[in-house]
């Protein structure tokens, strides 16, 4: 009777041990041939810099050709449902923008896009911080002095945005719901056309990311107010955080991810991170983020877990508070 019992004990662990050593053989000789890395955005941006600097630190690593595709669309969701629809064996892969991965999802809820269950993290590999930014015609120079001015108004303070629904239009919603004032929005095609306007003085206040803005507020065109992130931005070193002005748990960036579709084999998922992580510890690829304005991060997968289970219901929440749409 126990002669069955163990054989039977043995015949159940059987298919258990034999897909662990499967998953052991694959992450073994992975990758052996070219690993695409999907982009949910036109080259040029953020998001696709630092994914091509991703896919640079990959095939330096692990000898074999990452490459890089820009698949825009749908506030990042067409990139994404095409990689949560890949055979999970590492060779397809996402570069997940805070956007796509945690605010597309709420702004096209036709699309009934699960971001949690469709993807597991690999790593979150560098943060860009958002910064509040006004004219300098605007008579505030700091954060209390801009608040105290929007609720003073009689007429209400224009916010520009790259468009409804993008990143800086939704961080500027959390911002006033955190402070208490009401912007009028005016959402323009794209970053430019609206910092523009907002040098010019036809827009008073602006949230957008560090790398865009940064040059404007360092030759004096615009004046610099917060940073969104706990840590102060390299390239803004004298413009002090939300945080350190008393808005506590203030913290939002426009964060970049590596992300391969659920299911993927954890061995091939270590394999990676390790990598990336390595990668992020050398002065080559902390000089390349820096360029960009971007920050590094690293760390273990359930990082990004955790992250995107703190912003994919806040940001749900402001997105039907403030009534967002896409453009």
């Amino acid at each position: 009777m126990k002669f069955i019992k163990l054989v039977m004990s043995i015949t159940l662990l059987c298919p258990v041990v034999s897909v662990q050593l499967a998953h052991a053989q694959t992450a073994a000789t992975y990758p052996s041939r070219p690993v695409k890395l999907i982009v949910p955005f036109a080259a040029g941006g953020a998001v696709d810099l630092i994914g091509r600097q991703m896919a640079i630190a990959l095939g330096d690593s692990l000898n074999q050709a990452f490459v890089v595709e820009n698949r825009p669309g749908a506030g990042g969701l067409i990139a994404l449902e095409q990689v949560a629809n890949a055979a999970p064996d590492g060779y397809t892969l996402a570069v997940g923008g805070a956007g796509p991965l945690s605010m597309s999802p709420s702004l096209y809820k036709d699309r009934h896009f699960d971001t949690l269950a469709r993807f597991d993290p690999v790593i979150w590999y560098a943060s860009t911080p958002v910064v509040l930014v006004v004219n300098p015609n605007v008579k505030a120079s700091t954060v209390s002095e801009l608040v105290a001015l929007s609720k003073a108004a009689q007429q209400q303070l224009n916010m520009g945005s790259a468009g409804g629904g993008s990143i800086n239009h939704l961080v500027g919603e959390y911002f006033q719901e955190k402070s208490n004032v009401k912007w009028l929005h005016i959402p323009y095609k794209g970053s430019a056309p609206a910092l523009n306007e907002l040098m010019a003085g036809r827009l008073d206040v602006m949230m957008d990311i560090v790398p865009t803005a940064s040059p404007l507020v360092n030759s004096s065109k615009l004046r610099a107010l917060a940073v969104s992130t706990p840590k102060r931005s390299s390239l803004l070193p004298d413009t002090p955080t939300m945080q350190e002005l008393g808005y506590r748990d203030f913290d939002v960036s426009s964060w970049i991810s590596l992300m391969a579709p659920h299911g993927t084999p954890p061995e091939i998922v270590q394999k990676l991170n390790a990598a990336l992580n390595k990668a992020l510890q050398t002065t080559a690829a902390r000089a390349r983020l820096s360029a960009v304005g971007a920050e590094p991060e690293g760390g273990t997968p359930d990082r990004v877990t955790q992250r995107l289970k703190l912003e994919i219901p806040r940001w749900a929440e402001i997105i039907e508070t403030s009534g967002a749409k896409p453009d």
